[in-house]
């Protein structure tokens, strides 16, 4: 009954140079690169020519990438906008529009110097007024992105001044050891000053704006396709590219295909050049089939996890929390959905992350017999001849579970989850599905008892921070120090002091070490109360034709893009 896939979506990707490096001219037909299936052409990458690649979700905030950089709008919008700098898989920071920067010793002073001869694709030259512009947008509360992005990522800031046409100053009210992956994401891009003076409505959609990066946004079909082309003046790529330069393609077009099973066979017929989100059951006809590559990595990204409503329903008791956390093999799940294509997570962090403890694999058995128990004891009686749980009054134990309409592989792995717990322990599980705009308001009536979301952000920090800061039920969060803590999507709506102290620490934390114990204290805390239930963790796919050179590196810092980074990619001609 379980369909089996593979989830490219969301994500921050990592580097896998060593799966797949590519260097001009050193691959030959008789040595096919590692990791590509045997598909991989030989040669050195030319320019010329278009690469066209099907993914399967449209941006569903539109084409800012402050506002829209949601995993959906990341995938591609990197394609057009550059930040300061760059990150790599092991979280270290490149050079990209600044050649260098400091850091004061407090923590509190950045100074970035920027690289010359740097312009917008219009012609603006990109200089320190032009980055002030942009992050002075970004903590406007009028600007589209701020109750997303700027309230969470940029609280801290409390000045961003020119000291000269290529240095700008950003001054934080507090130390943040996540503030220099804040600037190296979509949500440091720069955009050119002249578009971020349109109005609201302009800017929430960002048909109009501009940025610096290698391609340029060419035409739109809603819902469909964007069309992107070279932008040949480019020779500022992040000290992390393959290359340095203009793009390969003069073309690269994004076809937006939900199927997975349709992308496949646009690929096998040619249609395409590559396409995401190869499901588990399709991997076949890619990986180790002539004239095909296929490639996938893990990621920092944090893992999917159902949240489990602390103020609300069932789930406001512990026992119910621990019932349902032990009530299901979701390993067996995991495995029976994605046949092994998806790791089952057992922790709060990814373990592709540096600060990801292995003590907590497994820290979780299957125990069918103590879930009933504590069912039992909390007032939840099975019945002969009952399908589900009722307290004394009657009433069915029932989970409303709220989210936004989920895809692969999350859907299944939730309706495998469902049936489990009905099967298991009698307990109703009521999915409801809504687009992401809905969402919001519904968490904030607070009429669910479960929430599955991966929580964005590429410092563990800022992931952390917002699912599990504290927040009420109306989703009213707060500052401490200047750094923000919970968000609109902390589904649990947990409130601790104690979380949120050990969470301020490690954002403020310079040293590795104790940001580590800092972090493992909080996964302990809220995995031992049984607050959230990891699912998986994050992976990206990729498969393509054996036309397309450096397929990995859709995969390439900076580390937020899945599956859409197309500056190093070429096409053989036919």
């Amino acid at each position: 009954m379980l369909t089996t896939l593979l989830r490219a979506h969301r994500a921050t990707a990592t580097i896998l140079v060593a799966l797949f490096v590519i260097v001009a001219g050193s691959a030959c037909a008789s040595d096919p690169e590692p990791g590509s299936g045997g598909g991989a052409p030989s040669g050195t990458p030319t320019s010329g020519g278009t690469f066209t690649i099907a993914l399967d979700q449209y941006p569903s905030r539109g084409l800012n990438p402050h506002y829209g950089s949601a995993f959906d709008a990341s995938q591609i919008l990197r394609n057009t906008y550059d930040s300061l700098i760059s990150e790599d898989a092991q979280e270290n920071f490149h050079p990209w529009l600044a050649k260098s920067w400091t850091v004061s010793p407090d923590g509190k002073t950045y100074d970035f110097t920027l690289r010359d001869g740097v312009t917008f694709s219009n012609g603006e030259k990109l200089d320190a007024a032009a980055v002030k512009t942009t992050l002075d947008k970004l903590r406007d509360p009028d600007y589209p992105s701020w109750t997303t992005l700027g309230i969470l990522q940029y609280s801290s800031v409390t000045g961003v001044d020119v000291v000269s046409p290529e240095q700008v100053r950003i001054t934080l009210s507090s130390p943040r050891a996540d503030f220099l992956s804040t600037l190296a994401g979509l949500s440091g891009a720069i955009v050119a000053p002249s578009t971020l003076q349109a109005d609201k409505t302009t800017l929430t959609s960002g048909a109009d704006l501009i940025g610096s990066g290698p391609f340029i946004i060419d035409r739109t079909i809603q819902g469909q396709e964007i069309r992107f082309r070279k932008n040949p003046a480019y020779r500022w790529g992040p000290a992390t590219a393959r290359h340095q330069g203009a793009a390969y393609v003069d073309s690269l077009v994004v076809k937006y295909v939900p199927e997975g099973s349709t992308r496949a066979g646009l690929l096998r017929s040619g249609e395409v050049d590559a396409i995401s989100t190869v499901k588990a059951t399709d991997i076949g006809l890619f990986r180790g089939v002539a004239n095909f590559q296929y490639d996938q990595v893990g990621s920092a990204a944090s893992p999917t996890v159902i949240m489990l409503n602390t103020t609300q329903g069932a789930t406001r008791d512990p026992r119910v929390r621990n019932a349902i956390a032990r009530g299901v093999d979701l390993s067996a799940v995991i495995k029976s959905v994605t046949r092994d294509t998806q790791q089952r997570a057992w922790s709060l962090i990814s373990p592709d992350s540096k600060y990801f403890e292995a003590k907590y694999d497994n820290a979780t058995p299957v125990d069918l017999q103590a879930a009933r128990d504590e069912l039992t004891q909390a007032g939840w009686a099975g019945k002969p001849g009952q399908e589900f749980r009722t307290d004394a009054a009657g009433q069915p134990l029932r989970i409303r579970l709220l989210a936004t309409t989920p895809t692969y592989p999350l859907d299944d792995v939730l309706k495998a989850w469902q049936a489990e717990l009905r099967q298991n322990l009698g307990v109703d599980v009521g999915l409801q599905y809504v687009e992401n705009a809905q969402v919001y308001d519904l968490l904030a009536k607070n009429d669910y008892e479960a929430f599955p979301r991966q929580v964005g952000g590429l410092d563990l920090s800022l992931q952390l921070n917002r699912a599990f800061g504290s927040t009420t039920t109306d989703l009213k969060y707060g500052q401490i120090d200047g750094i923000t803590i919970g968000s609109i999507v902390a589904g649990s709506k947990l409130r601790d002091p104690q979380v949120d102290k050990w969470l301020v620490e490690a954002t403020q934390a310079t040293d590795p070490a104790t940001r580590t114990s800092l972090f493992d204290r909080v996964v302990g805390r809220v995995l031992g109360a049984n607050i959230a239930i990891p699912l998986f963790t994050d992976r990206n796919s990729v498969a393509a034709s054996s036309k397309v050179f450096n397929l990995p590196s859709v995969f390439d810092a900076p580390r937020n893009i899945a599956n859409g980074w197309s500056y190093d990619i070429a096409v053989r001609a036919s």
